[in-house]
């Protein structure tokens, strides 16, 4: 069973992305994986909130992050993932101009840009997320990459040229 984290601004009623959350559990569930959504879960004192999602973020396989609008929230999840080798998939729409830099220039992830859900269901399904490895694109920036039947291929850029060592 492969464990996905979702993280995504919760707080700030103007930045959730519920309906980007609602795509991404439905398609990863089709796809058999499980998956925490703290976005649907009850209101929590923020003791329990915080002892949760950290439990859930290190338990995870991977994590995946809405990074179009900033949340603290999220880079906090975002960075525990990172120092716990955990990869990151961060979807953002719009211009990437606008991405925090910390979250441009962090280790252990990949950048997906994306226009419609539509389109992020796609880039879900493209690949095997259920072998996905921290590893620097030699190509590109991306820093994730999938394991398959001729090795390492980049979540970034589809380069299969990544050597084979964390």
């Amino acid at each position: 069973m492969v464990l996905v984290y979702l993280s995504a601004p919760i707080i700030k009623k103007a930045s959730r992305k519920n309906d980007f959350c609602t795509r991404v559990v439905a398609t990863l569930e089709d796809s058999g994986f499980t998956v925490f959504a703290p976005q649907f879960l009850a209101p929590a004192d923020s003791e329990e909130v915080y002892r949760r999602d950290v439990h859930k973020v290190l338990m995870s396989d991977f994590l995946i992050a809405e990074v179009s609008n900033s949340s603290l929230g999220v880079g906090m999840e975002i960075m525990l993932a990172i120092e716990h080798m955990k990869p990151v998939l961060m979807f953002f729409q719009g211009d990437i101009e606008s991405l925090s830099k910390m979250v441009r220039g962090a280790d252990g992830k990949v950048l997906i840009e994306y226009s419609d859900l539509s389109e992020v269901e796609e880039k879900i399904q493209a690949h095997n997320l259920e072998n996905l490895i921290v590893q620097k694109c030699p190509v590109c920036s991306s820093q994730v990459a999938e394991a398959n039947e001729e090795g390492l291929r980049c979540l970034g850029c589809g380069s299969g040229g990544h050597r084979t060592w964390v």
